[in-house]
């Protein structure tokens, strides 16, 4: 191989843990070439198709994997919904958890899990039929684009297909390629998944990053051997996550202003983002009267659907969207069946949490400055090494 551009996208990765103390290794790096980026509103899915599009959720379209579409719902989903009739799972979140996670296994191989979403509206709900970055279509372009332009290659390491030593495939591959240049993208959440489960500041997220910074250290000496000068190493990471603060049973606030799911309304709860579709406007006036008074988060009006760049050519994303303040979450949620998770992301791209950050082993001609600049980065470098 000639050239290779190695991109460590650690999901989750809190900017404060690049210190001399807990990632050393990356610390020493973020000296010669650092970048705190810009967001978008959203959680992976809207900021890696915004990554690899450079176009913002308004553009492409694509700003969460579900949407509203109930003439696109997949056929399982409207039998589930008669199933609901039958026999009541709705009254049993972890026995419908369990049944949707095992639908989602052998009839939804692709796109996200949805596992707690109550079962006599999923029939509403559509999923895009791709969900990790490598399946999605904006990948596939940059790759054909890459290609035709600059003879390089663009490859990505991670799940669902790698999940565990995911640096260990990164180095076979690289030892076993033909390519004259290549760009590969190897993501690790797992930072992530702890995040949610223990808190960001965990002992197990400070562990984990401890021992990530020894492997990409090694990575990085591995791949010099291989490569020399030829190396361009980037360590990307899309938001950092809050601690959980406070918990807001939105179904409940909602019951008892009489406002009932389904019939006066269809919603969406994620882990701090709601979004509705009321079925008339005396319900839209209530449930906008009913969010006015819960302090803790804020109605996303027009002028901030403009900034932060939601202003879609339909209602797919609902009429009206609700986001939490830092630190809060909803429970219950259609994802989580048990309880509401520890560290949260996903607020206002205007929270310094939220954002981004890139550090590179070379200085960068060209800044970027927002996740959405990550494409035209990997065409300057391509285009450099090409």
């Amino acid at each position: 191989m000639k050239n290779l551009t190695a991109v460590f996208y650690v999901d989750a990765l809190n900017s404060s843990f690049v210190n001399s103390d807990t990632m050393p290794f990356l610390s020493s790096l973020a000296t010669h070439s650092y970048c705190e980026l810009e967001n978008v509103l959203g959680y992976s899915f809207a900021i890696q198709s915004c990554m690899l599009s450079g176009k913002y959720p308004d553009e492409t379209n694509h700003w969460l994997p579900y949407f509203y579409s109930p003439e696109e719902s997949p056929s399982i989903f409207k039998a589930l919904k008669e199933l609901s009739a039958v026999f009541p799972v709705d009254r049993l979140p972890p026995l419908r958890y369990l049944a949707m996670d095992q639908i989602r296994r052998f009839f939804l191989r692709h796109g996200v899990r949805i596992s707690n979403a109550p079962l006599h509206i999923v029939d509403k709900i559509t999923l895009y039929p791709y969900y990790y970055m490598g399946e999605l279509p904006f990948f596939s372009e940059l790759k054909e684009l890459l290609d035709r332009k600059y003879c390089t290659s663009l490859t990505y390491i991670g799940p669902p297909k790698v999940r565990r030593h995911l640096f260990d495939v990164l180095i076979k591959h690289v030892e076993a390629s033909n390519n004259e240049s290549e760009c590969i993208i190897a993501y690790d959440d797992a930072l992530d998944g702890l995040g949610h489960k223990f808190g960001p500041y965990s002992a197990q997220c400070i562990n984990y990053a401890k021992s990530l910074d020894r492997v990409l250290l090694r990575t990085q000496q591995k791949l010099e051997r291989h490569l020399g000068k030829d190396l361009t190493l980037i360590i990307f990471s899309d938001h950092g996550q809050y601690e959980r603060t406070q918990v807001v049973d939105l179904l409940s606030e909602l019951e008892k202003n009489a406002l009932h799911l389904s019939y006066d309304y269809f919603c969406f709860i994620d882990a701090t983002l709601a979004l509705f579709w009321p079925n008339n406007r005396v319900a839209k006036e209530r449930i906008l009267n009913v969010l006015g008074k819960i302090k803790t988060g804020r109605v996303i009006d027009e002028d901030l659907q403009k900034k932060y760049h939601l202003r879609f050519n339909d209602e797919r994303y609902g009429e009206i969207i609700f986001l939490l303040k830092p630190g809060g979450t909803f429970f219950p949620n259609f994802f989580s069946p048990l309880g509401a998770m520890k560290g949260l992301h996903g607020y206002s791209p205007d929270d310094d949490v939220q954002k981004g950050f890139l550090i590179s082993s070379k200085r960068l001609v060209n800044s970027p400055k927002h996740v959405k600049d990550f494409r035209n980065l990997v065409m300057d470098i391509s285009g450099i090494n090409g």
